[in-house]
């Protein structure tokens, strides 16, 4: 099986846009919260689980995940959002191993997700890459993308770890900041982790 670093990075930070770079090169990405979402509607299992730990409202009579619904009784609630994450992140762990093994021979792979270090998930990886941008050009990006308000940005972002913090846990940091160029770190780095 080949590497796998986690390219993780507060909301807004630019995950996806690093992501989509090293997918141009050749590298597999996993995406972990589009896995999330697809095991949470998939996985019998998983299912079983969600039903099982917050009540038959958490699908809907057609049987598809209520995920207005299941946010509403997470969100603000640290117990059951724990609950959650303790079901789900197991899921996506396994998904992630037959993912890994499905690749071709590549030099590594990529795992994107935003709070890997936040729930203490940074030993499952050969190493941890962050995507920095500082939060006022974060909050721009999102509001302008997502149609979320400054509250709501400002409701996410207070989960996650600080920037600094994130930084500071990184093997690897990835400027987004919009003044320095993205690609040419994309590439030194790509060649960094063919050579990890």
């Amino acid at each position: 099986m080949p590497k796998l670093f986690c390219v993780t990075g507060n909301i807004g930070s630019g995950k996806s846009t690093v992501c989509a770079e090293f997918s141009r090169l050749g590298i597999p990405v996993y995406y972990a919260d589009a896995a999330a979402k697809r095991l949470m509607q998939e996985d019998p299992t998983l299912r079983d689980e969600l039903v099982a730990a917050f009540g038959p409202r958490t699908y809907t009579a057609e049987g598809s995940l209520d995920r207005k619904w299941l946010a509403a009784e997470v969100f603000n609630n640290p117990p059951a959002l724990e609950r959650l994450n303790g079901l789900v992140h197991p899921a996506v762990g396994r998904d992630t191993v037959a993912w890994l093994k499905q690749q071709p021979e590549v030099p590594y792979a990529l795992y994107e997700a935003a709070i890997t270090l936040e729930i203490g998930q940074r030993d499952r990886f050969d190493g941890i890459i962050v995507v920095a941008a500082p939060y006022p050009v974060r909050c721009t990006r999102v509001l302008a993308r997502d149609g979320m308000t400054e509250a709501d940005f400002r409701a996410r972002a207070d989960r996650q770890w600080t920037d600094e913090r994130k930084e500071a846990a990184a093997d690897w940091v990835i400027n987004n900041d919009g003044r320095q160029l993205l690609l040419p770190q994309i590439l030194r780095l790509h060649q960094a982790l063919k050579n990890a």
